[in-house]
């Protein structure tokens, strides 16, 4: 979005959505039902089947990816203590903002999130993402206790979201999300690209696991556009990522245990610093920025322009500390 500090909601499934009748109109094939368990000298290993040679293959496979040995210097993933349970409820007006982030913390242990998403369709219901951090080791013992504990709890913490909880039903409802924290040294190896979270993974404290993977396949595409040879394109790739990805991989390993760890002093010194930041210019500004992704602003160098959002529609963050 045009500006440094403004970005957008959009649900997964509206993305998906999106990508996917993009696919279908140009004609590329799909192909389901293969299971990718490795990677070698060019082609595919499907158990114990194999495909290729290939030019490229483009590594979508996600944190857990079975062909990250494959990059240079790779090494196994740091799995992070807490991860959260989330779900999609449709959005409720009162007591919320359609155009803002909403948290409860308790501490950094416990943290509650409301967010729009928007539409999966043009003309769909309004959704938003619901979201409760835990200890993914401790999801087994949360959901013995049964759901009906879990709802008393989450709704004695932040009673507006009672409709949600409501629409939830059950921790059928809930995905666990357990995070890993990794940044490849070089996203490339011979004839190999990984993007998104195949190539960096990190908590979603910052929200930016789809923007780095969207910039990490522009960034492949300019690449290979400029480059008739496939390692010359996958060198320039690694080069167009490497600060960007890597600023923001820091900084996300950084903040992570101000909002989710057992640590006491950290939420305060969270409470003391965040108010400054959302208020002290030009703070504000540089937070916005990096809630945006536009820290090292990567778009110029990709030939990427900032657009500008439907008229009305505003975006911020709110949070609100028990």
């Amino acid at each position: 979005l045009r500006g440094l500090g403004r970005g957008l909601g959009v649900h997964r499934a509206a993305l998906f959505g999106v990508l996917r009748d993009a696919v279908v109109a140009a004609g590329i094939p799909v192909r389901t039902g293969k299971a990718v368990t490795g990677f070698e000298a060019g082609r595919l290993l499907l158990g114990a089947r194999r495909e290729g040679p290939f030019d490229l293959v483009v590594d979508a496979l996600g944190a857990a990816s079975p062909l990250r040995v494959n990059l240079p210097g790779a090494r196994p993933p740091r799995t992070l203590p807490f991860g959260a349970v989330w779900g999609t409820v449709p959005w409720i007006d009162a007591g919320f903002d359609g155009a803002a982030l909403m948290q409860r913390y308790e501490q950094a242990s416990v943290m509650i999130g409301v967010m729009p998403i928007g539409r999966q369709v043009v003309g769909g219901v309004a959704l938003a993402a619901f979201f409760w951090s835990l200890k993914w080791e401790d999801h087994e013992a949360l959901v013995a206790k049964g759901y009906e504990a879990w709802r008393d709890r989450v709704a004695s913490l932040w009673p507006d979201t009672a409709p949600h909880l409501r629409a939830l039903g059950g921790f059928e409802s809930l995905t666990l999300a357990r995070y890993q924290h990794q940044t490849a040294r070089l996203p490339v190896g011979e004839r190999l690209a990984a993007i998104g979270d195949a190539a960096h993974s990190t908590s979603p404290q910052l929200g930016q696991g789809a923007n780095m993977a969207l910039l990490d396949a522009w960034a492949l595409t300019v690449a290979l556009r400029r480059n008739a040879d496939v390692t010359t394109g996958l060198a320039d790739y690694a080069a167009f990522r490497r600060w960007h990805v890597r600023l923001y991989q820091a900084m996300s390993f950084s903040l992570t245990p101000f909002y989710q760890s057992d640590s006491r002093w950290l939420p305060v010194l969270r409470d003391v610093l965040v108010p400054i930041a959302t208020t002290v210019p030009p703070l504000p500004q540089m937070l916005a920025a990096l809630v945006a992704g536009r820290l090292l602003d990567p778009l110029p160098a990709l030939g990427l322009k900032g657009v500008e959002l439907q008229a009305g529609v505003q975006t911020r963050a709110s949070s609100r500390h028990i």
